[in-house]
């Protein structure tokens, strides 16, 4: 028995753990409902997140292993220094970024934005989102006044009326348009890559490589399965997260994100870097090519 004991234990000791950060319960639940969870010769503890950031900060202080994050709040983090890279991801339609205001708002097109007070992420997809549609318009950025809010605040702060726009991503839009009655005045079509990657700590790429990669392909082969299987896929991820079923399928119907291979796509990933450079909102340009691992695409296709 003592002998059977310390095998057991030794044989859990071995079982490698990943530490995986969420947003919105999608990828946890896009695992769960396609099947691919089944079956792993490892463990994954999910952690759920509102936005990137905090996301980025876990993996920067080595509290996760990977995550799943914008491309240019993983860049921002990138730049700071921090020991991660980006090793697979998706692309949704650009359009599913958008600039909300409250159904009343006397806001009805880009040009109204000029003098208001606009909230997004900083240093992410909403910060970007109010600079290029505001150089769109001919404006200065700083012809607006830019609040810096997460999801939660910002949310809170359009119904009240303390802020005039909100730059924001789905699930959001379709949460503020079907339950708050928000109205959409811009969104991202032609201005963004809408590149949310799947980012790994340094730590994990080197001593987790085989359960990384394992993970890439099965939420690759998961989201191809998701765009035939939306409505199964929005109502599993209500059930995880007890967001709104309508909201969700919404959203994914939208968005219809894609994988995509960490090869010629970073292309545009570039160009929207430098933007957010010449923007003010990443400290210093960027060489896309060093912050990514192409050697996990690589290693897909190889099989």
């Amino acid at each position: 028995m003592i002998s059977a004991a310390i095998g057991a234990s030794a044989l859990a000791a071995d079982t490698v753990v990943l530490r995986v950060g969420d947003q919105k319960g999608g990828n946890r639940s896009l695992l769960e409902i396609s099947g691919y969870a089944k079956d792993l010769p490892y463990k994954i503890e999910w952690s759920e997140f509102p936005a990137a950031a905090p996301i980025l900060e876990a993996l920067n202080a080595g509290a996760l292993d990977v995550g799943y994050t914008g491309d240019l709040s993983f860049l921002t983090v990138y730049a700071a220094g921090a020991p991660i890279k980006a090793i697979g991801g998706t692309r949704s339609d650009a359009r599913t970024q958008a600039i909300l205001v409250r159904q009343d708002s006397p806001i009805k097109a880009i040009a109204d934005l000029k003098g208001k007070r606009l909230a997004g992420t900083r240093g992410g997809w909403g910060q970007f989102l109010i600079d290029a549609t505001l150089e769109k318009a001919g404006y200065k950025i700083d012809d607006a006044t830019f609040a810096p809010l997460g999801p939660v605040d910002a949310k809170i702060a359009l119904v009240a009326g303390s802020i005039d726009a909100w730059a924001v991503w789905e699930p959001y839009v379709s949460y503020a348009t079907l339950k708050d009655n928000a109205r959409i005045v811009a969104n991202g079509e032609g201005l963004t890559p809408t590149v949310t990657f799947i980012v790994a700590s340094d730590s994990a790429i080197a001593t987790k490589r085989a359960a990384v990669q394992d993970l890439v392909q099965r939420l690759n082969k998961a989201r191809l399965w998701s765009l035939d299987h939306l409505p199964e896929y929005a109502k599993n991820t209500a059930e995880l997260t007890k967001l709104p079923e309508d909201v969700l399928l919404s959203a994914y119907k939208a968005q219809r994100t894609s994988p995509i291979a960490i090869d010629e796509n970073i292309k545009e990933v570039q160009e929207a870097s430098d933007r957010a450079t010449r923007y003010g909102i990443l400290s210093k340009k960027l060489d896309i090519n060093k912050a990514v691992d192409r050697s996990f695409t690589a290693a897909a296709n190889s099989n």
